[in-house]
């Protein structure tokens, strides 16, 4: 499959699922599926390469994979998908601000929806150096590392909030913004820990791919 293929369905298959068309939208998932099984990053380079993640989080939502272990492979894919889609943008010489809510809300979306599913890599980052030793270091470890997921998603609703200070008044943000704000004292210095920890996330995830230690 060339990348251009690729672009095509994954285009078809959210048409299909914003539409409603869950069975027509299922046949171009798998094809997606097929695809990320080949070449992962086949589409690294393309314009495209969030919307390929926004269609993973659509296969998940879907549930056309069962399988835990896989579909914490397909999240990290996903994350780094958008995230890099993130980067593109930023490179732009004009920033495209309706493009870049879209993609930091699917992230959101993500972190939000499968936040236990960030844990494993998170704890792998923040105890590199400290592996658990008894059941009850390794549950406040996956509690500490789980405890960073909605500042990981206030940095973005923030940085959305630079360019649309009502947040476009969407439903979605508002409400998670408001829950984690109750939630969690919101600090510069937490949110530059967020911040730092997405730009670490990406890298970390990207070296795993590289090497072959997703599994999806």
């Amino acid at each position: 499959m060339t990348s251009e293929e690729l672009q095509d369905i994954v285009l078809k298959a959210l048409e299909f699922g914003q539409n409603g068309k869950t069975k027509a939208c299922n046949e171009q998932l798998r094809l997606i599926y097929s695809s990320l099984q080949k070449d992962p990053l086949l589409l690294w380079d393309s314009s495209q390469v969030s919307q390929l993640g926004k269609s993973i989080i659509l296969m998940l939502h879907l549930d056309l994979v069962d399988d835990e272990e896989k579909s914490i492979g397909l999240v990290l894919l996903a994350y780094l998908f958008l995230s890099k889609g993130i980067q593109k943008e930023e490179q732009m010489p004009e920033i495209d601000l309706c493009e870049m809510f879209r993609i930091r809300k699917d992230r959101v979306i993500l972190l939000k929806s499968f936040d236990d599913f960030f844990v494993d890599s998170l704890q792998e980052i923040y105890y590199a150096n400290e592996k658990a030793t008894d059941r009850e270091t390794y549950n406040q470890q996956r509690k500490a590392a789980l405890s960073r997921l909605p500042l990981m998603e206030f940095s973005d609703i923030y940085d959305i909030e630079q360019d649309y200070p009502n947040l476009r008044d969407d439903e979605f943000l508002l409400d998670t913004a408001n829950f984690i704000e109750l939630e969690d004292e919101i600090t510069s210095e937490n949110l530059r820990e967020a911040q730092l920890l997405h730009k670490i996330l990406f890298k970390h995830s990207l070296q795993k791919l590289k090497e072959g230690k997703i599994n999806y």
